[in-house]
């Protein structure tokens, strides 16, 4: 009757640690250079007059011209500098860490790929907002207010093409 019962835990106190992988950082990086796709395309027109009914070129406020009004489209479209950036942060988040583990500094390289993995949602969304902001502020206002020529964000993916209205 002295038995001495000994209970072993089934489970254990501690798991598998969590550790990113460079498949994560791939699909981070795909999602953020679709992300910035989809949200980075728009495009804008406008005519700077028209015909009348005589058939006679007009300006935007109605005066008769001798030549054909101007037309403005705006075509927006993802920087190549951000999109090169993202590419730029996937390809490190990918490349460093299994170098830096052959060197002996592993923990660096996990760092390396936490820092690309939460850099990437944040230039995603700087992208679009700055890149939102500004083409909606500026380049929409200047093409709406007729001013020509039309200004883009110096570092944004925008195609700008001033012509003439044509019959």
């Amino acid at each position: 009757m002295g038995e001495n019962v000994v209970a072993v835990p089934v489970m254990a106190a501690e798991g598998r640690r969590f550790t990113l992988r460079g498949w994560m950082v791939v699909v981070a990086t795909i999602v953020s250079l679709f992300v910035v796709g989809v949200l980075g395309t728009w495009s804008a027109s406008a005519d700077y007059g028209g015909v009348d009914a005589d058939g006679h070129w007009i300006d935007a406020s109605g005066v008769v011209v001798a030549s054909a009004p101007a037309t403005v489209e705006a075509l927006g479209h993802p920087s190549p500098l951000s999109v090169t950036l993202i590419v730029l942060v996937g390809v490190l988040g990918v490349l460093v860490p299994p170098t830096l583990a052959r060197w002996g500094r592993e923990r660096l390289g996990q760092t390396v790929r936490i820092a690309a993995v939460v850099a990437l949602p944040v230039l995603t969304v700087a992208t679009v907002l700055v890149f939102s902001v500004w083409e909606s502020h500026v380049v929409l206002d200047q093409i709406q207010q007729h001013v020509l020529p039309v200004h883009a964000f110096p570092l944004s993916g925008t195609t700008i093409t001033t012509g003439h209205i044509t019959r």
